[in-house]
C-alpha cells in the first residue's frame, strides 16, 4: 500500500513539474522582400514631380504616361500617401493599418518600458513603433543591449481577431543605420500576462511575418438588454458560441513583447524596432 501511494505521488509530482516547465512555442517568420528605399526614393521623386507639375506630365505621350502611372502605382505613390516610407497609402490601405488608426484612440494603445531621448528632431518613443512609418523607430533607453525591455499594446474589447504579427526589425530607414544599431534576435510575447510564444527574428533587412494562434474571439451578435446595456455573443476557435458577461473578455487583450536576445550593431548598443503591427480577421 505504501509503495502504491509513493508511486502515485511520484507520478503526480512529475506531471506537475512537466506542466509548469512547458515551454512556449517558438515561431519562425516568413521573410518578405528586402527593403529598397534608395531605389524607391529616386522613383518617388519622379512620380511626385510628374503629378505635382502638370507641365512636366504633359510632355509625355500616352504610352509613356501609362508606363509611368503603372510604375508609380506599384511603388504605392498616391495623394493619400504621406511619404515613401508610409506602410499604408492609397489602394494599399491594409487591414492592420486601418485598425491601428482606430485603436490609436485608446489611451495608451502602446507603451514602452524605456526610450532613447530625442536627438536632432528624431523621436524614439512609443509613438514611433506604431505610426505605420518605416522612417521612424523605437529605440530602448537603457545601458547595454536592452535585454528585458518591453513594448506593450492594449486592445479594447471586441477588437478584431489577431492572427499575425508583422515586425520591421532594427532601425531600417537606411541600410547603414540598420547595421550600426542593434536588432532584436528573440522576443518573448505575453498575452494578458501569460507567456504566449517566442518569436525567432532573423537578422535580415526585410519585414518578418509571424503566424500566431488567434488572439480574440469572433463576434456573432451585438444586442442590447432591456435596461439599455450592450452585450455581445462570441464564437471561439472550436465553433462554440457563448454570450459575454466575462470581465476578462470585456476588458480586451494586452500583448507584451520582451527583448530576450539581440544581434549586435556595428557601432551602437542601442536596440531598435522600426514597427510592430498586426493583421487578422473581422476588420470593420
Amino acid at each position: 500500500m505504501k509503495l502504491s501511494k509513493l508511486l502515485f505521488f511520484s507520478i503526480y509530482f512529475i506531471v506537475q513539474i512537466s506542466v509548469f516547465t512547458q515551454e512556449s512555442p517558438t515561431l519562425e517568420p516568413k521573410i518578405e522582400a528586402e527593403y529598397n528605399f534608395e531605389e524607391k526614393k529616386e522613383l518617388w521623386s519622379t512620380c511626385e514631380a510628374l503629378f505635382i507639375d502638370m507641365t512636366v506630365w504633359n510632355n509625355y505621350d500616352e504610352d509613356k504616361k501609362n508606363k509611368l502611372t503603372n510604375k508609380c502605382a506599384e511603388l504605392g505613390y498616391s495623394e493619400a500617401c504621406e511619404d515613401m516610407w508610409s506602410i499604408v497609402c492609397g489602394d494599399n490601405w491594409t487591414d492592420e493599418g486601418y485598425n491601428i488608426h482606430k485603436l490609436d484612440k485608446q489611451i495608451p494603445f502602446c507603451s514602452v518600458s524605456s526610450a532613447l531621448s530625442p536627438q536632432e528632431n528624431n523621436n524614439y518613443n512609443h509613438t514611433s513603433i506604431s505610426d505605420l512609418s518605416y522612417a521612424t523607430a523605437w529605440v530602448e533607453g537603457v545601458k547595454g543591449d536592452g535585454i528585458g525591455e518591453t513594448i506593450e499594446f492594449n486592445f479594447p474589447a471586441q477588437h478584431p481577431r489577431i492572427t499575425a504579427i508583422k515586425i520591421a526589425n532594427g532601425y531600417i530607414k537606411d541600410k547603414t543605420t540598420w547595421q550600426n544599431n542593434s536588432r532584436v534576435k528573440q522576443l518573448k510575447v505575453c498575452v494578458n500576462n501569460k507567456e504566449f510564444v517566442i518569436l525567432n527574428l532573423k537578422d535580415v533587412y526585410a519585414e518578418q511575418i509571424f503566424e500566431i494562434p488567434t488572439i480574440g474571439y469572433e463576434i456573432t451578435y451585438r444586442g442590447v438588454t432591456k435596461d439599455g446595456k450592450s452585450y455581445y455573443k462570441y464564437r471561439d476557435e472550436k465553433g462554440n458560441q457563448f454570450k459575454s458577461y466575462n470581465k476578462e473578455i470585456e476588458s480586451g487583450d494586452t500583448i507584451r513583447f520582451e527583448i530576450i536576445s539581440v544581434y549586435k550593431g556595428d557601432k551602437y548598443d542601442d536596440n531598435a524596432i522600426t514597427e510592430i503591427y498586426f493583421s487578422g480577421l473581422d476588420v470593420y
